[in-house]
């Protein structure tokens, strides 16, 4: 009959806190072993492809900037192309 009293323990109450803490136990080792480094992983994995994209951006910005530089001096040479043709017209108006 000693036996009795251990199950209704087991059984009531305190048992059902050591389950619970024995699953909290498992779930804490589950979460340490597995699911922490697969999170790390994927963080890291994120990190370093927004550092190759802000790597590449910041590349293209700058072939963007020069191209623009590229074309402001195209315009101000055609502008300036144009100035000449309008004085030509200009001298040659003036002669006839």
């Amino acid at each position: 009959m000693e036996i009795l009293p251990i199950i209704q323990a087991s059984t009531g109450p305190a048992g059902a806190i050591v389950v619970l803490f024995c699953v909290l136990i498992g779930i804490y080792r589950l979460s340490v072993s597995h699911l922490f480094p697969i999170a790390k992983e994927y963080v890291d994995n994120q990190a370093a492809n927004m550092k190759e994209i802000l790597t590449e951006h910041k590349h293209d910005r700058q072939v963007f900037q020069d191209t623009i530089t590229t074309l402001a001096k195209r315009q101000t040479r055609l502008e300036n192309d144009v100035e000449d043709i309008k004085t030509d017209i200009k001298i040659i108006k003036e002669r006839l």
